[in-house]
């Protein structure tokens, strides 16, 4: 037994001496390091579309289909900043011309030809796995580049899907649309509270007039001549469902007038 506590002895006061090191390290920092991208209460926050105006920040906006994109923010300034992402946002193509909230856009080239608007929101982009501590906040360091992807859905029945091969600018959703609705669903989409393929439906039928029939009528046509509905009956059911929780929580937020730069928050927390 002596001998054994004679060899023990060093590795016990070695790992002493190492958990002290740790302990002091925590201790004087005051929190373990943070992860790239999360939220730093002592960095400067700005506002994305704002900083974008103000060439603080530049951010592109590539889809990869019509169910995600890839966003990048660089950060051009000399400081670290704290980024507070849109809870609803747009993507527009860039030769498309916004001709005004309305549901749609006009383009310099042929309608078959231009890209769908799409829609989503980043207000869940703080949560999950991605490790930045705060919802709907970013931090990017000095002359760098923040990545994350989001979901998103098409706001323009007929036109082209997205691709990573079209130039896609990121605006104000309500520099497209301003329909009931289409900003509660963007949100619930952002905030991961919904499924992304019910969304699409949803989002055709309050951005775009399409009946339920219709859509639940839709198909994709194969090369080979199989065609195959392009929602499930359940998709439809589910759609359905979010978008009556869009409307009633836009007519909410009209009721309840919030002043000028309060944004809604949709009232539900169901998955479908």
């Amino acid at each position: 037994m002596t001998s054994f506590m004679r060899i023990c002895r060093p590795l016990l006061s070695a790992l002493a001496v190492a958990l002290l090191l740790v302990a002091g390290g925590v201790e004087a920092t005051g929190a373990p390091p943070r992860k790239a991208g999360q939220y730093n209460p002592e960095d400067q926050t700005v506002e994305m579309f704002a900083a974008i105006q103000s060439g603080e920040i530049a951010v592109r906006l590539i889809p990869k289909n019509s169910t995600l994109s890839h966003v990048l923010i660089e950060n051009k300034t000399d400081q670290p900043l704290n980024v507070k992402l849109p809870d609803a946002f747009a993507g527009v193509p860039a030769l498309a011309q916004v001709g005004g909230p309305t549901g749609t856009s006009s383009s310099s080239t042929s309608h078959s030809n231009s890209g769908q608007a799409a829609g989503g929101g980043m207000g869940g982009m703080g949560m999950g796995g991605m490790g930045m501590g705060m919802g709907g906040m970013m931090n990017v360091a000095p002359e760098k580049v923040g990545r994350f992807d989001v979901a998103t859905v098409c706001l323009e029945h007929g036109k082209a899907e997205p691709r990573a091969a079209m130039h896609y600018e990121i605006k104000p959703l309500e520099a497209v649309t301003t329909k009931p609705g289409v900003r509660e669903l963007c949100q619930m989409l952002g905030n991961r509270q919904i499924n992304q393929r019910a969304a699409q439906a949803a989002a055709w039928y309050l951005n775009n007039g399409m009946s339920w029939q219709v859509l639940a009528a839709k198909q994709i046509h194969y090369p080979d001549g199989v065609n195959q509905p392009y929602f499930s009956p359940q998709e439809i059911q589910w759609g359905m469902q979010i978008a009556s929780v869009a409307l009633r929580t836009a007519k909410e937020q009209q009721i309840n007038q919030p002043q000028q730069g309060e944004t809604s928050t949709p009232s539900s927390n169901s998955r479908y």
